[in-house]
């Protein structure tokens, strides 16, 4: 197999993939759901995790609705655009002899940053009081 071949069979899969989960979360509500995985986390303690409500988050995006997604999981939505670069980073190393090095993901104080955020995240979503409980998905 050439270099090529190689190099595009990521891309090639999360393209087929895209569209089916993209269909998958239009016309089906990960709530009401038996094929969607449930968090464990908050099975077992009650507590939402800090991708708790990203799956209605994204139901919510792809149905035009910004704010019950930055309400289900605003970490989600945020994180996006770092997604978005991501994927098109890959794009262009895969299909192109330029090469992007994606350089954000491998700097230790964005990883530490992010890390803060998630746990800073967490602990608030939790806190049953206004306006922390803004943060816990909606039911």
């Amino acid at each position: 197999m050439n270099a090529i071949f190689k190099k595009s069979i990521p891309f090639v899969l999360i393209i087929a993939a895209v569209p089916i989960l993209v269909l998958l979360y239009f016309f089906v509500y990960p709530l009401y759901s038996q094929y969607f995985p449930k968090c464990f986390f908050y099975l077992i303690t009650g507590l939402h995790c800090p991708g708790c409500g990203s799956q209605r988050a994204i139901v919510s995006l792809l149905h035009g609705n910004l704010s019950d997604a930055l309400h289900n999981n605003l970490l989600a939505v945020a994180s996006l655009p770092l997604l978005l670069y991501s994927f098109i980073a890959l794009c262009i190393n895969t299909f192109s002899k330029k090469t992007i090095r994606q350089q954000i993901f491998y700097n230790p104080l964005f990883v530490k940053i992010v890390l803060i955020i998630v746990i800073v995240f967490s602990v608030l979503r939790n806190i049953p009081s206004y306006p922390f409980n803004l943060l816990a998905p909606l039911q």
